[in-house]
């Protein structure tokens, strides 16, 4: 068995660039996506929008890291829905005016079923926005992360 052993500051890169005056490429470790506005803002709608590629990664986040802590809180995740609402100020990316804060609130509904004991569970739900780098991101700028849990059936809410 081949052990990972991460280094606690590190650095990727990401590469990209124009198509179109809406749609955009990006690549990140040999994998390219495509950025594109919907056809009501001008774009072609070949992908999501640059604001909908950090709530995916969000999601993604979320879910690496609590499977992590579940893991050191001796709980395993067998299965989890992630559902997003965001709230945004489109004010700056309409040019309108510059805005602090783009994403005021941002709300997940995290529904998990999982085997182990419920304190470990509750553990994921304390510490999961402090690990999460994109949820960290999002608090840092001042945006309200608010999670919604249900885990096996139990609803448990954190600010």
């Amino acid at each position: 068995m081949v052990v990972v052993r991460e280094k606690p500051i590190w650095k990727f890169n990401i590469t990209g660039g124009h198509d179109t005056s809406t749609r955009s490429h990006a690549t990140a470790r040999g994998k390219t996506v495509t950025i594109d506005e919907p056809i009501q803002r001008g774009g072609t709608d070949e992908g999501p929008m640059p604001v909908e590629y950090v709530f995916m990664g969000l999601v993604g986040c979320t879910h690496v890291i609590s499977n992590k802590l579940a893991k050191a809180n001796g709980v395993v995740f067998n299965d989890m829905d992630i559902d997003i609402a965001v709230t945004m100020d489109s004010h700056g990316t309409r040019l309108i005016n510059p805005i602090d804060v783009p994403f005021p609130e941002v709300t997940l509904d995290i529904n998990v079923t999982y085997e182990g004991p419920r304190e470990g569970a509750i553990k994921v739900t304390e510490q999961l926005k402090h690990h999460c780098a994109v949820s960290k991101m999002l608090q840092e700028s001042g945006t309200k992360v608010v999670e919604h849990w249900v885990l096996n059936g139990e609803k448990i809410t954190t600010e």
